[in-house]
């Protein structure tokens, strides 16, 4: 037991361990890691589970799972999804929306006026983190309880991001508990008076190497394949993925298939039909040795704010190749020495060959991966600096 237990809520609008999502599974792994430390943790949410209607799923209600007290609300039936995804749309085309309009985005964005009555009369707890930044959810956070509202934005360099409603409401929490400096510096560009510290998410080192043979196995592939893994959306930089691997198959012929871990509806071209391996929903205890299989994970998406999937890989020893216009991703990759970064096709196709053509290479570089996360990200690295804050901001 900690010599001062805290008692902390998390506000997310989805949890559980069927939400694919990175920042809900970022959620999670914090919210048990505290659990399991001795504090009193509590997560506030929706009942929904799919992003995109916001529909109730769960009932409202209590439960416990993990060590964590769950706290479900059903989201407000009276909000507008066609409005909200009306300015959605906009500010990415367009960049910008005048201020009212970003009030009615936000307004329309997932709410629930039952979960912020409940936050509004909880004054015995001493943080609350709101995440990740982009949501009605963290906005009523925020600005319900902003003496207590800790944000962990898992921040984005987009459109959304620079709207008023967004840096108002950064600058207004109690902090910002961020992953990585390249976050940090982007939200100290976006708003100068927010008060800001590193954090990040931790991990657990396995006990022996992932051994990839079963899973290969099962799954009637071999080991060797290029993995992609996350959801399967163009906002994931999937489609383009396809396009780079699609390229560098007609440079050579020897080029391994790519696997895809992860959930979604975006398929490959017809072209790479026979190339592309769907390795569908990996269950969490077979996951390492899903990366342990592959010579390389390609990381392709720009809107990164920690990169989950890559610290997953390290640890299982597999090196990466990351796309350079992610900050973050590419950050990660230079810190650590664990991955090579691409700015275009070509080099793209350099660094795939240069990755595929030296065994040694990966090698070296998935173990600098394993061994810069078990460094910064360890759990009790994490789990300090998350409690510094909370002392911070009290």
């Amino acid at each position: 037991m900690p010599a001062s237990p805290r008692r902390i809520a998390f506000v997310v609008p989805r949890y559980g361990a069927d939400i694919l999502g990175g920042a809900e599974a970022h959620c999670r792994a914090v919210a048990e890691d505290l659990a399991g430390a001795g504090h009193e943790v509590e997560v506030f949410t929706t009942c929904a589970v799919d992003h995109f209607t916001w529909e109730d799923h769960h009932p409202p209600g209590s439960v416990e799972t993990g060590g964590v007290t769950v706290h479900r609300f059903p989201v407000d039936a009276d909000r507008d999804n066609e409005l909200f995804f009306r300015f959605h749309h906009q500010i990415a085309r367009e960049g910008a929306v005048s201020y009212l309009d970003e009030l009615r985005w936000m307004a329309a964005n997932v709410r629930s006026a039952a979960l912020n009555s409940a936050l509004a009369s909880r004054d015995d707890l001493d943080a609350i983190f709101a995440m990740p930044y982009l949501f009605g959810t963290t906005h009523a956070a925020v600005t319900t309880r902003p003496d207590k509202t800790i944000l962990i934005p898992c921040l984005h360099d987009e459109p959304y991001a620079r709207t008023r409603v967004v840096r108002d409401m950064l600058a207004a929490a109690r902090g910002c508990f961020v992953n990585t400096g390249g976050e940090a510096r982007l939200l100290a560009s976006l708003a100068p008076r927010a008060r800001i510290m590193v954090g990040g998410v931790g991990f657990a080192p396995h006990d022996a190497p992932p051994d990839p043979a079963d899973f290969c196995a099962a799954r009637g592939i071999d080991p060797g394949y290029v993995l992609y893994a996350g959801r399967r959306e163009e906002g994931k930089g999937l489609g383009e993925l396809f396009d780079l691997y699609a390229g560098f198959r007609r440079e050579r012929h020897d080029v391994p298939p790519l696997a895809l871990m992860g959930s979604g509806d975006l398929k490959p071209a017809p072209e790479l039909s026979g190339h592309v391996i769907d390795l569908g929903f990996v269950p969490e205890a077979e996951k390492a040795a899903a990366f342990a299989g592959a010579s390389v994970l390609l990381h392709p998406s720009r809107l990164e704010s920690f990169g989950l999937v890559l610290m997953e890989a390290w640890l299982a020893g597999t090196p990466a190749l990351v796309n350079g216009g992610s900050v973050v991703l590419a950050d990660h990759a230079r810190a650590s020495g664990g991955g090579l970064w691409y700015e275009d096709p070509a080099e793209f196709r350099a660094a795939l060959a240069m990755l595929l053509d030296d065994d040694d290479l990966r090698a070296r570089l998935g173990r600098a991966g394993a061994a810069y996360v078990r460094d910064r990200f360890s759990w009790d690295a994490v789990r300090t600096r998350c409690l510094e804050a909370i002392d911070a901001w009290a």
